[in-house]
């Protein structure tokens, strides 16, 4: 996981806001909510599974995905835990880097939780519409494995229902916090040279949103760039985009508050899984980055390996042009074995048990 997608970007919300990380919390008789696995202790529920293989807030069974496939992502779900756990034993829960995050990322896990409500509430998808764009599937790609097509149907069938309660929950949220772009601000963009920090460009309710909060995000998007390359705060198109999705951003959050999401079960469901994604993101950290090295010997040999592959126009590219290239990839290579090795040593160590009754139910 890099360094982007651990932290969080308000950006994932419009990429994905109904997707990977919700937690149910229904009724104890709910299949949902039977573990089907336990990391020292830690349950793993069906609901958290169904999720994980693309069935927004594991509302309904997939029986048409192999159990055996559903071991596989169960696999990954363990693996999370046992970072997380091993990232609090280390105290990794009580840096300034994991408390930063978590605070910054809040009204994230507060929208999510009010959207996973929502889907729980009133998506209603039937087996028999699974399986009837399953053999869609199939036959739009010729040599697909059957556990490929389920998976791809289970997550394009709900999809344009989830689109459409995002879509009415926008629109709510903004209603009800009177969430507005000032025209005239945007308009000075790339207009006025200097402009100032403090000039407002919207708000939501009483708060509002700065054109100096939208410069911090644009920089922040752009860390790692070429140097030199253009001001993106002295495009307005940019400029526009981003105060868009914080505008509906700052909306949502201040919308789920005022529908009790905060405290909620939901809430605090969300909050933990969050907590467990951001400490497997830092325990990756901690992992790859220690004495990865590669050597010029090793670069040599990869590329001499690859030789074929160094090939543009006819003509062999140098070694001196992909070096740094080569190193960057083969230190990639190393940081995941090294991480992959220590998982399978965490997993020695755990007390792993999987519920294999409770796997067809998933």
């Amino acid at each position: 996981m890099n360094r982007l997608q651990r932290k969080f970007p308000i950006l994932l919300l419009v990429a994905g806001i109904a997707g990977g990380i919700f937690v149910a919390g229904c009724s104890s008789k709910d299949v949902r909510q039977q573990a089907v696995a336990t990391v020292n202790g830690d349950e793993i529920k069906v609901v958290e599974l169904r999720e994980f293989l693309g069935v927004p807030a594991g509302v309904f069974a997939v029986p048409d995905i192999p159990v055996e496939r559903k071991k596989e992502a169960l696999d990954q779900l363990v693996a999370v835990r046992l970072l997380a756990q091993e990232g609090r034993s280390l105290g990794l829960d009580n840096t300034p880097e994991f408390k930063e995050i978590l605070q910054r990322n809040d009204p994230l896990v507060r929208i999510r939780a009010l959207l996973r409500k929502e889907v729980a509430e009133k998506l209603k998808v039937t087996n028999e519409e699974i399986k009837a764009e399953t053999v869609k599937v199939r036959e739009a790609n010729k040599g697909i494995s059957d556990a490929d097509a389920a998976m791809r149907a289970v997550k394009s069938v709900p999809g344009s229902r989830i689109q459409k309660m995002q879509e009415e929950l926008i629109a709510a949220s903004k209603k009800e916090t009177a969430a507005a772009v000032d025209p005239k601000a945007v308009a000075r963009i790339g207009k006025e040279r200097n402009m100032p920090d403090n000039v407002v460009l919207a708000s939501v309710g009483d708060e509002k949103i700065l054109y100096g909060d939208i410069k911090k995000i644009l920089r922040g998007l752009s860390q790692g760039g070429e140097q030199g390359q253009l001001d993106l705060s002295n495009n307005p198109t940019m400029v526009g985009n981003i105060l868009e999705r914080e505008l509906t951003m700052r909306a949502l959050a201040a919308y789920a508050k005022k529908q009790g999401v905060d405290g909620s079960e939901g809430y605090k469901s969300m909050r933990q899984e969050m907590e467990r994604f951001v400490l497997r993101g830092l325990m990756a950290d901690k992992i790859s980055a220690k004495n990865v090295e590669v050597t010029d010997k090793e670069v040599e040999a990869a590329y001499a390996e690859h030789s074929a592959e160094m090939v543009r126009e006819g003509k062999k590219i140098p070694l001196v042009m992909v070096k740094e290239q080569i190193r960057a990839a083969l230190r990639s290579e190393k940081g995941e074995k090294i991480f992959n090795a220590y998982i399978t040593e965490l997993r020695k160590k755990g007390k792993i048990t999987v519920n294999d009754a409770v796997l067809p139910k998933v």
